[in-house]
């Protein structure tokens, strides 16, 4: 039951809705109200400007982090780890105090990996690189190459627990990109 520990805090800690109070202190308005209406990066940094944007990828980034490095902090092994990810991603991409609005999860999710597995991050990201390079499009490229996690995790550690973690996490992820998938096929090609 000591995986269990992080959970809350980890999920929590996913909550914090930073593009949300970076657009409000930047403009005044509501990010759920501008441009897609997603409470992410790329939405602030598209709506708002660059630095109230970065400001929240690195927010969202250290959110992820966070949350995997106080599952480990408080005793919690693999499981836990992989537990406080996920629900760190879970906490930000479905936000209940913002009427369970949320961002698409890839700043968190990259923090949560980042303190997990750095490798993992670099392999990602030469796969999602090829797949910008490929399509033309970021956020098609983002989502698909988090779907790939699984098949990452299962590269790297040969371990399910990994694998099953990487599927939720891609599964969580790509449901948030179902939109950004569809605009894709139906013929859009934007870079960022």
């Amino acid at each position: 039951m000591d995986f269990l520990l992080p959970a809350v805090p980890a999920y929590l800690l996913g909550t914090f809705p930073s593009a949300y109070i970076f657009t409000k202190l930047f403009s005044g308005m509501d990010i759920r109200k501008l441009g897609s209406g997603n409470v992410g990066g790329m939405n602030t940094i598209r709506s708002v400007g660059k630095l109230p944007g970065l400001m929240t990828i690195a927010a969202d980034i250290g959110k992820g982090i966070l949350a995997v490095y106080l599952a480990r902090a408080l005793g919690g092994g693999q499981a836990a780890l992989l537990l406080a990810a996920f629900l760190a991603v879970m906490g930000h991409n479905y936000n209940p105090f913002l009427g369970f609005k949320g961002g698409k999860g890839l700043g968190t999710s990259l923090g949560a990996l980042l303190a997990l597995s750095p490798l993992t991050v670099l392999v990602m990201l030469l796969f999602i690189a090829v797949l910008l390079f490929l399509l033309r499009d970021s956020n098609t490229a983002a989502g698909l190459g988090i779907a790939a996690l699984p098949a990452v995790f299962w590269f790297i550690y040969r371990d399910w627990l990994w694998v099953a973690a990487g599927a939720a996490l891609a599964l969580v992820i790509a449901v948030k990109h179902a939109r950004d998938f569809k605009a894709y096929r139906n013929g859009r090609r934007k870079l960022i």
